[in-house]
């Protein structure tokens, strides 16, 4: 208990000095955030009375914040230039359901790294990163709502260690409706469940999560059928982001041959607030990496579905990598996807994770860097300096795929054969509680 005293301690500093005062947030997702808490507080209808861009379970973000109770006083036509009392309230909200969040998740990381009875000094390390997060990563953390997806994540793992695959799977299908990238982690999910109990369990699995995704969908659906159809096809839709690792290979290579000046940066469109890479390969870099990343995701899920190491490992293991797999590999990749993975590479046992730990720290902080200047730099002339970040940052992430996913028994001291349900070596082990 003292470990995570001591982690919460850590979160409330982090995140102490990553708050930014009220006033200095205009132009930032929260203002659009609280546009949509306060229109839905007035009885307003997301999709059919106006467009968001978001999938519906992300309202709880938008809403909840907007709320007398949170924000501790009105939140009425809040302003941010100049700043008026309703939009520090909603600030304030917003800041302390943050706060809430990355506690749990502090505490789910807990719960996960008991269950599998890591070292003491292992959870110490991982309970510190998760703690420290928002210090390493920056302001891009306390100002998106994706802490509510990777909170999800995480109370989905912490379920599933403990083979309540059915409650993970819903945790799942939430996540999923917030952000829609939880729905990558089902496959393994269910394969997990399969191997421990049988394909019954998996497609109970599978239905719980269809299930909870619906319970938040349908009822969108029904009031704007077209409009929540419309806000979850661009999710989809758009071309190569210029923040990704495909485009920040194709910038960098255009600086070596002297030839930066043919790529351009152009704006998504189609209601999405993202900014998009022009020139020559771009089209063809596109549709390599679309079929690029499902195939490397199938190929993973196979190689798991033939494991025969300890499933609860495969499972931390595999969700972790099949993120991170998705990040390096798809053709967008907005800074605030790293908190993505703050609930799953510190589960991570053994060497690799140990070494995946590291990558994401570097990941974290180069993230840190790179937003806000950088990028504002970056996006009006793809200049070499800011790209060089980018991909350092992009070639982080790639590193934490690879070191995930590299063959068993690259790592020493990995377990080649388990037992299911047999002891880990007996050495200090983290106690929560």
């Amino acid at each position: 208990m003292g470990l995570v005293g001591a982690a919460l301690a850590l979160l409330v500093v982090a995140l102490a000095v990553t708050v930014r005062p009220a006033g200095s947030i205009a132009g930032s997702d929260v203002t659009v955030y609280a546009t949509y808490g306060t229109k839905m507080l007035d009885g307003a209808v997301p999709y059919r009375d106006f467009a968001m861009e978001y999938p519906p379970g992300a309202t709880v973000m938008f809403v909840v914040p907007a709320t007398r109770a949170v924000a501790g006083g009105s939140t009425d036509n809040p302003s941010w230039m100049p700043l008026n009392a309703a939009g520090r309230n909603y600030y304030r909200g917003f800041e302390s359901l943050v706060v809430l969040l990355m506690a749990a998740i502090v505490v789910l990381t807990a719960l996960t790294l008991r269950t599998m009875a890591r070292p003491y000094r292992t959870a110490m390390l991982s309970l510190a990163v998760v703690a420290l997060s928002p210090l390493l990563i920056g302001r891009v953390l306390p100002e998106r709502f994706d802490v509510w997806p990777a909170a999800l994540t995480g109370a989905a793992l912490a379920a599933a260690v403990r083979e309540r695959y059915r409650v993970g799977g819903a945790m799942l299908g939430l996540g999923a409706a917030a952000k829609i990238y939880p729905a990558v982690l089902l496959p393994v999910l269910v394969i997990v469940a399969v191997r421990r109990r049988g394909v019954r369990e998996g497609v109970f699995v599978f239905v719980s999560t269809v299930g909870a995704v619906c319970a938040v969908l349908v009822p969108f659906l029904v009031a704007s059928f077209s409009g929540t159809w419309r806000s979850l096809r661009i999710q989809f839709s758009g071309g190569l982001q210029i923040e990704s690792l495909a485009s920040s290979l194709l910038v960098i290579a255009g600086h070596v041959a002297d030839k930066a000046s043919n790529f351009a940066t152009h704006g998504a469109g189609g209601g999405l607030i993202r900014t998009n890479l022009t020139g020559p390969g771009v089209g063809v870099t596109t549709i390599v990496f679309n079929v690029l990343a499902p195939a490397a995701l199938c190929l993973l899920w196979v190689r798991l579905a033939r494991s025969k190491r300890d499933a609860r490992e495969d499972l931390l293991r595999y969700a972790a990598g099949s993120l991170a797999t998705v990040l390096v590999l798809g053709t967008v990749l907005s800074p605030q996807y790293v908190v993505w993975l703050i609930p799953l590479v510190p589960l991570v046992g053994g060497g690799r994770g140990t070494a995946a730990i590291l990558l994401f720290v570097l990941a974290a902080v180069l993230t840190n860097v790179w937003i806000p200047e950088l990028y504002f730099e970056y996006q009006g002339g793809l200049a070499a300096g800011p790209a060089s970040i980018l991909l350092a940052r992009n070639l982080a992430l790639l590193a934490i795929a690879l070191v995930l996913l590299l063959r068993d028994g690259t790592w020493p001291r990995e377990r080649v054969v388990s037992p299911e349900n047999s002891d880990p070596p007996r050495s200090r082990r983290f106690e929560f509680g």
